[in-house]
């Protein structure tokens, strides 16, 4: 080695690479050097947050730099064999994120090049360093399970980008990829338990079909005929309860692995009664995790205060993973995880898409839209119109016969209904004056959907207002006849008793509010201004909209700490302000061409006034799902935030000191009354809360699809004129 130190360049600069850099942390004897990614200034942000001193674009660029002795190839997963083989040839060693490749031949060719270079060649199979399956490993070393028999995997875990239809990721990007992704962790720990696999057998569920086209199985059930034993592999992806866990089954004893919970329970054969034996296995696992129930507690409070490393089992699988590695190349042997159990788990992979017929072939993405054609007369520009209430104020604009333009961020991830070619599509983010401009010229109309989510409550407030205010004086500049503004009642005080129409304004104190609500009375008073520069503006704020699979766990009804328990913001008893996500696009679009909606701001809320606690009830009845309400006074609440707050102050983890009036707001003690909006833009919800009910959760089973077919003929206030 050059240094004392192993010299460590990271190649890709996304989610993944940020989790190896604090894996890396508890890794003796190496040092982050250098990062490298196509995007430079993605490479650059993360490098100044790390202290990390070189960057570069390519791969070639970083081997002449001769600022690494090993890099951790983090590309996605169609771009690891080029990458990795190029860095072996150069003369490094490589680490390659999971799969190696995604063809047998390609890992074959990795490990001849890094056999011949004498370099050292891995794959990081985190999952089987977790620690439950670790001390698995070490239960089966020490002979506590006699010969392993059998050994049952369950996977049913959550994931995000299927609840929001977000298809960008490559595991959606062919049939077979979400084995490459996900199931290659499951049979990375079926190798290293039994060895090679004989045979494989698979039954999936029905598969649903993504916006991208692709068949997407949600259901695996594998089952293996392995060298040393046999394996059952049950996959199932988008559920609500997070299990995945590891039962192996042996000639004198057994063991359960928890893996989220970092737990493993060993029962064996004893000399004792059988009454006896059962007591003595079921004390011995009640204290084991009895210690790995109090150590969940305060392992988080010791790596809180930085006592010691975070008591998280995919990141101590990490540095388990990655340690193991960096071990191997300083003393020049195979690790662990080496080109043949990449080359086993990644043929598990494809035996299992053979058996069910899935695809490797990738999905044809749409082609980029064409380049957009001249405005025409009255034509309506949509900021966020690909989003759920976005879709459904497209799908009303057509069903008026309206030119629209959309401008989005990503044009080919556009869901099926708007890739139609008499809809033009502008790329770009709706906070870029440029792309405003380019989007607004020649337009009439601009619906203002679009808004910015994440965890810093600066970024969001100035995010919020600076981007309103961009699209306002794009608006301006363009000429349009009136521009719609898509606020929320969380701009709003309702926190006291007397009712509130829209005209009523936002909260006159927003110092005292959070993050969010600031942001949006910060953007309410942008848009106050360009009104007074003579552009004509719209504010419509939408209380509680529903209508999909995601807005029924909404912060409006309280706080989620889990997807079905819900702490209320207050005892549960105030009536909440629901609309139905396709009455509230109607009232958007109203606001578009109704001549008496000149320069107002309106309220959008239904008549059905359920409470957070009758809501909470009525999803446990429909779904059959374990719901849970629980009544929290707001005062109660916020000294629990302020507990929170104290702690992490001390823990030097800063965060905004809890706003009381903010939760006070959140209550909706307040009434909001839409007389107005009725008046003006013909604005009429749902009335019966029967239906109300079998409308919303008949939007919900269909996946919040945009109906366009209205109760009743629009009234002429919702017509352009």
């Amino acid at each position: 080695m050059a240094s004392t130190q192993t010299r460590i360049a990271l190649i890709g600069s996304g989610f993944i690479a940020e989790v190896h850099l604090m894996a890396l942390r508890s890794v003796p004897g190496v040092l982050v050097t250098a990062l490298c990614d196509t995007v430079r200034a993605r490479a650059e942000r993360m490098a100044r947050r790390h202290g990390i001193e070189a960057v570069f674009d390519n791969v070639d660029a970083l081997c002449d730099a001769r600022v690494a002795d090993v890099v951790h190839v983090l590309v996605p997963p169609g771009a690891h064999f080029a990458v990795a083989r190029r860095c072996l040839e150069r003369g490094l060693h490589v680490l390659v994120e999971k799969p190696m490749a995604l063809v047998v031949e390609h890992v074959d060719e990795l490990e001849r090049v890094a056999k011949a270079q004498h370099l050292v060649l891995g794959v990081n199979h985190n999952q089987s360093a977790s620690p439950a399956v670790v001390r698995l490993c070490d239960h089966l070393a020490a002979g506590r399970l006699g010969r392993l028999e059998h050994v049952a995997i369950v996977h049913n875990v959550p994931l995000r980008q299927l609840q929001t239809d977000d298809v960008s990721h490559f595991m959606f990007q062919s049939e077979a990829n979400i084995l490459f992704e996900q199931a290659v962790h499951l049979f990375s720990i079926v190798h290293r338990l039994l060895g090679d696999c004989r045979r494989l057998a698979v039954v999936t569920g029905e598969p649903r079909t993504l916006g991208n086209g692709a068949r997407f199985f949600d259901d695996w059930q594998m089952q293996l005929v392995c060298e040393r034993g046999t394996a059952s592999v049950r996959m199932a992806l988008g559920r609500t309860m997070p299990e995945s866990t590891v039962h192996a089954i042996g000639s004198d004893g057994a063991a359960f692995a928890d893996v989220l919970r970092n737990a493993c329970w060993l029962r064996r054969k004893t000399r004792w009664l059988d009454f006896l034996d059962a007591g003595r296995n079921l004390a011995g696992g009640g204290l084991h995790l009895l210690r790995r129930g109090a150590m969940a507690v305060l392992g988080y409070g010791l790596a809180l205060f930085k006592l010691r490393g975070p008591e998280d089992p995919f990141l101590m699988g990490m540095q388990t993973s990655l340690g193991e590695f960096h071990e191997a190349v300083r003393t020049r042997r195979t690790p662990r995880n080496s080109p043949a159990a990449a080359r086993e788990t990644l043929r598990m992979c494809t035996l299992a898409a053979e058996a069910a017929g899935a695809s490797s072939e990738p999905v044809t993405l749409a082609s980029a839209p064409p380049s957009p054609f001249p405005a025409r007369p009255g034509e309506v520009v949509v900021l966020g119109g690909a989003g759920f209430l976005g879709r459904h104020c497209v799908a009303q604009l057509r069903a008026l016969g309206k030119p629209i333009t959309l401008l989005v961020r990503r044009p080919r991830l556009l869901p099926a209904e708007l890739q139609d070619p008499s809809i033009r599509v502008f790329a770009g983010d709706a906070s870029d004056p440029v792309a405003l401009q380019r989007a607004f010229a020649g337009a009439a109309y601009g619906l203002h959907l679009a808004t910015v989510a994440g965890d810093d409550a600066r970024r969001i407030e100035s995010a919020m207002r600076d981007g309103v205010a961009a699209a306002a004086a794009a608006a301006r500049q363009a000429g349009l006849k009136r521009l719609v503004y898509a606020s929320s009642t969380a701009a709003l005080y309702l926190g006291g008793a007397e009712p509130l129409c829209g005209g009523c304004g936002p909260d006159p104190l927003p110092a005292t509010r959070g993050a969010y609500s600031r942001g949006k009375i910060a953007a309410e008073t942008a848009l106050r201004s360009a009104r007074q520069q003579g552009l004509d503006v719209v504010i419509v704020r939408p209380a509680v909209v529903l209508g999909s699979a995601s807005s029924l766990e909404h912060s409006g009804i309280g706080l989620w700490v889990r997807d079905n328990h819900c702490v209320g913001w207050g005892r549960g008893r105030s009536p909440l302000p629901l609309v139905l996500g396709d009455e509230c696009a109607r009232g958007l679009v109203a606001a578009l061409f109704a001549e008496a909606a000149k320069n107002r701001d309106y309220n959008l809320a239904g008549p059905v006034r359920i409470t957070a606690s009758d809501f909470v009830q009525e999803l446990r009845i429909k779904t059959g799902r374990d719901y849970r309400f629980h009544p929290t006074p707001i005062l109660w609440m916020w000294l629990q935030e302020v507990g929170k707050h104290l702690v992490k102050a001390l823990a030097q983890k800063p965060r905004e000191f809890p706003s009381l009036r903010d939760l006070r707001s959140r209550s909706f003690s307040a009434p909001l009354d839409c007389a107005d909006a009725e008046r003006d833009l013909g604005f009429r919800p749902e009335q019966n809360r029967s239906q109300f009910l079998r409308r919303l959760f008949a939007m919900v089973e269909s996946g919040g699809e945009p109906q366009v077919a209205s109760r009743e003929p629009a009234r002429s206030a919702v017509v352009a004129p």
